[in-house]
C-alpha cells in the first residue's frame, strides 16, 4: 500500500474518532444558519449541486480564515508552516472524502473507467468534503482559543462569512 495513502487514512481516522463533538457542537454558526434553507429546500440536481458547491467553499474559505488568524499568532516560519501543513492534509482528506462518497453513488461492477454514478454523487461529494472543511474549522478554533490561556478574549475569532447562504432564488431566476 502507499505510504502517502496510508498516511492519508490515519489522519482521516484520527479526524473521525477524536473530533467528532467538536464539529456536531459547531452547529451554531454563521455558515450553517445561512445554508439551512437552501440545503433543505434544493429540489433537483442541478440545486444540490449548486449549494454543496457553495456550502463546501464557505467552510473552505473559513478553515482558510481561521488559519490565517493562528499564523498572526506565530513569530517563526516553521510555526506558520505548521499550520499550512495542517490545512493542506485537510484538503487532501476532503478530497480522499469526496473520491469515496462518489464510490458510494456508483455502480461497483462496472469497470471503473466506464463506471456510471448516481445523479446525487456530485453533491453527495462536495457535502463530504464540505465536512471535513467544516471539523478542520472548529479543530482550528479550538487549537486558536487554546492559545489565549487565561486570557480568552486575546483569541477570539469571529465567523468571516457574511454571506445568505447559496442563494437558491437567484439560480432560479436565472434559470
Amino acid at each position: 500500500m502507499n505510504h502517502k495513502l496510508v498516511i492519508i487514512m490515519l489522519f482521516l481516522l484520527t479526524v473521525c474518532f477524536t473530533s467528532t463533538a467538536l464539529a456536531m457542537e459547531g452547529d451554531d454558526n454563521p455558515i450553517d444558519k445561512a445554508f439551512a434553507t437552501d440545503i433543505n429546500g434544493a429540489v433537483n440536481t442541478v440545486e444540490m449541486n449548486y449549494v454543496a458547491g457553495k456550502y463546501m467553499q464557505a467552510w473552505k474559505a473559513e478553515m482558510d480564515n481561521v488559519a490565517a488568524a493562528i499564523k498572526k499568532e506565530y513569530s517563526y516560519d516553521e510555526d506558520k508552516a505548521g499550520i499550512d501543513n495542517y490545512t493542506t492534509a485537510y484538503e487532501k482528506v476532503a478530497d480522499a472524502a469526496g473520491q469515496v462518497e462518489w464510490l458510494n453513488w456508483s455502480n461497483l461492477n462496472e469497470n471503473p473507467k466506464y463506471r456510471s454514478f448516481g445523479t446525487g454523487a456530485a453533491s453527495a461529494s462536495l457535502f463530504a468534503k464540505a465536512q471535513i472543511y467544516k471539523q478542520a474549522t472548529f479543530n482550528l478554533l479550538n487549537t486558536y482559543q487554546g492559545r489565549s490561556g487565561s486570557e480568552p478574549e486575546k483569541c477570539s475569532y469571529t465567523f468571516t462569512y457574511s454571506g445568505k447562504g447559496a442563494e437558491l432564488t437567484r439560480l432560479r431566476e436565472n434559470q
